[in-house]
């Protein structure tokens, strides 16, 4: 069995301002169990959750030339007015230290901790991990490490001995060469740089696909070998995955009955569920229970919140199925 698991890209950037406290906690609240957010070193090599992009926004200097020091940068105001207006003005960048306190009592959530190349560029790739490294040790099992630098990557798991994800920047032949070499653990990459129907390149790593809003384009992902959905939409794919899923339970159910009554009554299996639809029968929608993405590894003994996310459940038949279908 393999679960299609979904991430809160940058929190719940769809409805807060993203790489915020507010997004954050929004997508915590909402059941997501596997959050991406960004980290950019401030001048004085503080680590800041947001990236260089989104800091020239509010500077208005160039991506790779701000100069703020930690304190400077906690005084930024982030409230991204042009997409939500007033409604969240006085929202500050958060350091990485404190976004990640988020995590005190939430043993299930991991953390894809992405990076800035600005901040390499500036400081180099030791002392970046090094100050990234040291902001993370209390919730250790539960980061992963992602750059789009792959030395960056290399660096954080043999100096630091974290778990890495890479995000490519291309797909093709030359990029899977240096990917099944090296191995990461996590492999990132924009659903718009994929071959259209192509199964996903097959290895040891967890294929994490960008930019996914519907629960349609996330089933067919899953059938091409992904393991994570990244998007904005927190609340709206997460609604239909449970919809879907209360669905599949219902038909699960009748399944098990009709089964029963047809062992018991010595009557045929097809004649005790012809009311019961066929549809996606070999696709199952479950919670997402038990030790996640490997590693980190960990064990989950949180409570359910009852807006939990759900994951998509698929077993090698209907991933087959699938394919010829």
């Amino acid at each position: 069995m393999r679960l299609l698991h979904l991430v809160g890209y940058r929190g719940n950037s769809a409805e807060f301002p993203e790489n915020t406290l507010p997004a954050l906690r929004s997508a915590i609240a909402l059941g997501v169990r596997f959050i991406e957010l960004d980290v950019h070193l401030s001048a004085d090599g503080v680590p800041m959750v947001c990236n260089e992009y989104q800091l020239a926004r509010v500077t208005g200097a160039d991506a790779d030339d701000t100069d703020l020091s930690g304190a400077q940068m906690q005084a930024l105001d982030v409230s991204q007015t042009n997409i939500f207006g007033d409604k969240f003005l006085g929202t500050l960048i958060p350091t990485l230290t404190t976004a990640l306190r988020l995590l005190q009592g939430r043993p299930e959530i991991t953390v894809f901790v992405v990076l800035g190349r600005a901040s390499v560029a500036r400081f180099g790739h030791d002392q970046v991990i090094s100050q990234v490294v040291r902001a993370m040790r209390p919730f250790r099992s539960r980061c992963v490490l992602v750059s789009k630098d792959l030395a960056t990557i290399h660096t954080a798991r043999t100096r630091a001995d974290y778990p890495v994800g890479w995000i490519l920047n291309s797909y093709d032949s030359h990029t899977r060469l240096k990917i099944e070499a090296f191995k990461p653990e996590f492999v990132f990459c924009d659903r718009e740089l994929l071959p259209a129907g192509n199964r996903l390149w097959k290895g040891p790593w967890r294929w994490a696909i960008s930019h996914v809003t519907e629960i349609d384009t996330a089933l067919d992902l899953a059938t091409r070998g992904a393991h994570f959905v990244v998007t904005r939409n927190v609340r709206s794919l997460g609604e239909a995955m449970r919809a879907h899923a209360a669905a599949r339970a219902a038909h699960i159910a009748s399944i098990t009955t009709a089964n029963a009554v047809s062992q018991g009554d010595g009557i045929s299996r097809a004649e005790v569920i012809a009311h019961v639809t066929e549809e996606n029968e070999n696709t199952v929608i479950r919670r997402d229970a038990g030790p996640r993405a490997n590693p980190p590894t960990r064990t989950d003994n949180a409570p359910r919140s009852a807006a939990e996310v759900y994951s998509v459940e698929f077993d090698d038949e209907s991933l087959r199925r699938a394919r010829v279908n």
